[in-house]
């Protein structure tokens, strides 16, 4: 009996240490993916809803991030932009193209103890390798992950030759997880 106890107690304890270890899975709650573009000299704001998240993470540092979001949920505040946007050939096509996708390749610690990813971020049918710095802060049984960075549009072939609307845009993800 004294055997079959302890094996049990050691049993326990490799789960408990490989938990520890190996990663833990953090379950998203919600999030946001917003954007800004300059558009004849004005900034143009949009977000994108519906966004799903998967993160693990080896011992306190996130270790691999993928995100989706579903292009039809795009809302820049103006209908008649909001359809453009969605419908035409050199925007998203979002009924050919229904998801953007942002997947890490690799996650690691600056010297600051902020985090700088390489993602593959995969809006339509181009997929382009990034550099993405993020902040994770925790608190208890909840996080939040959040990010700040700049892609150029024509990087994805997006957005045509359009008058007036800038190569850069701003892209702003928060995401919320719990343990």
């Amino acid at each position: 009996m004294k055997i079959y106890n302890k094996s049990i107690s050691i049993l326990a304890l490799i789960l408990v240490t490989s938990s520890v270890i190996f990663g833990q899975d953090w379950k998203p709650t919600d999030g946001k993916a917003n954007f800004t573009i300059r558009m004849l000299g004005a900034n143009v704001d949009g977000k994108f809803g519906n966004l799903k998240a998967n993160v693990r993470f080896s011992g306190n540092d996130p270790s691999y991030i993928s995100a989706t979001v579903d292009a039809s949920t795009l809302d820049t505040d103006n209908s008649l932009r909001n359809k453009h946007l969605k419908e035409k050939e050199e925007f998203f096509q979002v009924d050919k193209y229904p998801t953007l996708t942002l997947t890490s390749t690799q996650i690691g610690k600056t010297a600051d103890g902020k985090y700088q990813g390489t993602f593959r971020l995969t809006i339509k049918d181009v997929t382009k390798i990034i550099k993405v710095p993020f902040t994770f802060s925790e608190s208890g049984n909840q996080g939040v992950l959040k990010s700040d960075f700049v892609i150029n549009r024509k990087s994805w072939n997006f957005g045509g030759n359009t008058l007036g609307m800038a190569d850069n845009v701003k892209v702003s993800l928060l995401l919320n997880v719990v343990k």
